[in-house]
């Protein structure tokens, strides 16, 4: 019995593009919400701490009237400001600065959560992942503050 053996230039085109189609399923995971908005950063650490925390605020509306577009660019813009927190804590101690970055990351993948469960529109788990967020937040808060 002959088995057939696929053509070598269709198993070259799906290795090829094989990586290409996990690229990016750590975040796009095939939703498009339209927004691709410019977000301002601000230049010092305590003003980019309260944008966090109106955006936080703005998260939670959204999480309570289940909007999940809005759930989603407030969601953006905290990944944005929290990926900019490294860049403004050079200036301090070597262990202060690691404990804040590294809080900043937990607060990240909390909002990832919320992010993620609003989208399944999975609404109790998104409220209780935004309890863990605000949990972390207060976390954060208190190093930034101690500043």
């Amino acid at each position: 019995m002959k088995t057939k053996t696929p053509p070598l230039l269709a198993v070259i085109a799906t290795l090829a593009f094989a990586p290409l189609a996990t690229a990016n399923e750590n975040h796009d995971h095939g939703h498009a919400h339209g927004s691709k908005i410019e977000i301002a950063i601000p230049e010092k650490l305590s003003d980019l701490w309260k944008s966090i925390e109106a955006e936080h605020s703005t998260l939670s509306a959204a999480i309570a009237k289940q909007d999940i577009p809005a759930a989603h660019d407030a969601e953006e813009h905290l990944q944005a400001f929290l990926k900019a927190i490294p860049a403004k804590t050079t200036m301090l101690d070597e262990s202060v600065r690691t404990r804040i970055n590294g809080q900043a990351k937990n607060l990240s993948r909390a909002y990832d959560g919320v992010h993620h469960s609003s989208d399944d529109k999975a609404w109790d788990k998104a409220k209780t992942d935004l309890s863990k967020a605000t949990a972390m937040m207060k976390l954060l808060s208190a190093l930034i503050l101690k500043i």
